[in-house]
């Protein structure tokens, strides 16, 4: 009895993220295909044009021959992160005139927002990297280090988005903060050079941002005699789990205030 219970409120919740990842699809992309397909090429143009500025501005990398690969291998991972806390940041209020059925709550919104982009992150850098692989051939890719760092990248992206979707919520003016404190994080995350190569004691002090260590995994896996060792593997995946964990909780701690209107 009790598990034909628990088997149709499973297939409940499943209908539900369903449901939600197909309005997030038809309300962010459109009804057409080629809405989907704009939104995955927008990041893809966007790291290609950067590439493009950066390597006319260094022709030298710092690792490799290529500062194209150099520079899209470390922005890549670096986007994973932003776009899945951006996104995973909004997804409740994105959805909140779902969230006066009972029976869709803010956990829905979150999970499906997650696989979306687990999904449409996937195709960006199937386009990308396969287009880099006829620019700049590979010599070798080891994707045990590559998916490591997704994963990572993507799990502590979504705990940071949970954990901002109640203090957005709580207070508008963190917000705006959070927006500006956040900003140069692109430039202090090793996307455009090594931490090997900066200076102590700025480098402990670097290394205390996760994303040097996951862009660090993530280059290890496109650059085989490259041995990143300042890479703490126990420190992001620590903090990855703690952040998902954390957030989440939040979420359920103030499930009622998150069904209210934002003030």
């Amino acid at each position: 009895m009790y598990s034909e219970t628990f088997q149709k409120s499973l297939k409940r919740q499943f209908a539900i993220v369903f449901a939600l990842i197909v309005r997030e699809m038809t309300t962010r992309y459109g009804n057409k295909f080629g809405g989907y397909m704009w939104a995955v090429m927008d990041p893809v143009l966007t790291i290609a044009i950067l590439t493009t500025v950066f390597s006319a501005i260094a022709r030298t990398p710092p690792l490799g021959r290529s500062f194209t690969l150099f520079f899209a291998t470390g922005y890549a991972a670096f986007y994973m992160y932003r776009s899945t806390s951006e996104q995973v940041a909004s997804a409740v209020e994105a959805n909140r005139a779902l969230l006066n059925y009972p029976v869709v709550g803010p956990y829905d919104a979150i999970i499906g927002r997650i696989i979306l982009q687990v999904v449409t992150l996937f195709v960006v850098n199937l386009i990308l990297f396969g287009g880099l692989w006829f620019v700049v051939p590979f010599e070798k890719i080891n994707l045990g280090p590559i998916m490591l760092a997704s994963l990572i990248a993507i799990l502590l992206g979504a705990g940071v988005g949970a954990a901002n979707i109640v203090w957005f919520h709580l207070n508008s003016t963190y917000q705006q903060v959070w927006g500006i404190i956040n900003r140069p994080a692109f430039i202090v995350s090793g996307v455009f050079f090594l931490p090997e190569t900066i200076p102590h004691p700025f480098q402990e002090i670097l290394l205390w941002n996760p994303l040097v260590h996951i862009v660090g995994l993530f280059r290890m896996g496109f650059y085989p005699t490259y041995r990143a060792s300042y890479v703490d593997m126990p420190y992001i995946v620590g903090l990855a789990s703690f952040s998902i964990v954390f957030g989440l909780f939040l979420v359920w701690l103030f499930d009622a205030k998150l069904r209210e209107p934002k003030k």
